[in-house]
């Protein structure tokens, strides 16, 4: 998942409807990480939704299926991702959900991956319509505020004081 929030809420949505699952993210606390990972690893807990950036080092055994609820900006991210899965000579399943607004996102990631994967439409959502056109939106306005390297300035002459 991208982000720490997205992970907690779905997992707490899956709990409530009574399966047995977790988030693992970067503001856990040292402890939670290793107690989450012991609870997954010991089949505690069954479903584990974690952000990039701790499911990247992530070596777990036996891992069948890795869900995509949203793709990562990265193709190398993308690889790490469905990788978890599948490890050692056995077979394993990677599923990504593709709406329209995803779509050119997934070739982009097929191709710096160089891969081709299977898509599978499944009954009753499919996708249909056209890819809605995006609207640039309005022109920053300059001078509203001050820059960044501006503000960085001020607050050194007010230190050097």
């Amino acid at each position: 998942m991208a982000n720490k929030k997205a992970s907690d809420n779905i997992a707490a949505k899956f709990r409530k409807y009574g399966y047995s699952a977790d988030s693992f993210h970067g503001d856990l606390l040292q402890d939670e990480r290793t107690y989450t990972l012991r609870q997954f690893k010991s089949k505690k807990i069954r479903i584990l939704f974690a952000t990039d950036l701790v499911a990247r080092g992530l070596d777990i055994h036996d891992i069948t299926c890795v869900v995509n609820y949203d793709l990562p900006r990265s193709p190398s991210d993308y690889i790490h991702r469905i990788g978890r899965t599948g490890r050692a000579g056995k077979s394993g399943i990677a599923v990504s959900f593709i709406g329209h607004e995803d779509k050119d996102h997934f070739k982009l990631i097929e191709k710096r991956s160089k891969i081709t994967l299977e898509r599978e439409q499944i009954k009753d959502y499919e996708l249909t319509g056209i890819t809605p056109k995006k609207e640039k939106g309005p022109a920053p306005v300059k001078g509203k505020g001050k820059s960044k390297k501006d503000r960085a300035r001020e607050k050194a002459l007010k230190e050097a004081k």
